[in-house]
């Protein structure tokens, strides 16, 4: 085998590791991540059982699909609704606040953010919501933007510089052979 022919091989390796199978492991998750949200009917109640600390979100699920029925809603909750989130083994009522800066659209999907709770001790929640005159769907999760651009810019750098290693390696493969 000729000089420059493994640092080629290696090359085009790296190469590939860091311009499809990076970028892939960094967006599957992204976008079967948010799977792990609990979506229910309101007006109506539901418990979670909450395995980590940190901010949790209340969303208005206002175009989606659940329980095999397609749900297309106004983007604005109606008024009158009544939101609570208690702890089940305490029943303390958790400090709820709103916020409805977020939105996030995704094939068929579309969801905006009413509010959230800072959740420190794990444990089960209750949340209920009353008021309103037509069903809607409404979910609940943990916020992970911050782990999400963490993911992204980490996985960016690995991608460049296995991408850029690679291109080094293949040149200085086609170098090795030149010269040989």
């Amino acid at each position: 085998m000729k000089a420059g022919i493994k640092l080629i091989i290696a090359g085009v390796s790296l190469l590939i590791l860091g311009v499809i199978v990076v970028p892939m492991a960094i967006v599957l998750p992204l976008i079967l991540g948010d799977k792990n949200k609990e979506k229910f009917v309101i007006p109506g109640s539901t418990q979670v059982m909450l395995e980590e600390a940190g901010r949790y979100y209340l969303w208005n699920d206002y175009q989606t699909i659940y329980g095999g029925r397609s749900y297309n809603r106004s983007e604005s909750i109606p008024d009158g609704i009544e939101i609570s989130i208690r702890n089940v083994e305490t029943d303390q009522l958790f400090n709820f606040i709103g916020d409805t800066a977020i939105s996030s659209s995704g094939g068929s999907s579309s969801k905006n953010s009413i509010g959230y709770i800072d959740v420190k001790t794990l444990g089960s929640v209750r949340i209920e919501i009353l008021g309103g005159t037509e069903e809607r769907i409404f979910s609940f999760s943990r916020f992970r933007l911050r782990s999400m651009f963490g993911l992204i810019l980490g996985g960016l750098a690995l991608s460049m510089a296995l991408s850029f290693s690679g291109a080094g390696l293949i040149i200085w493969g086609i170098v090795k052979i030149i010269k040989s």
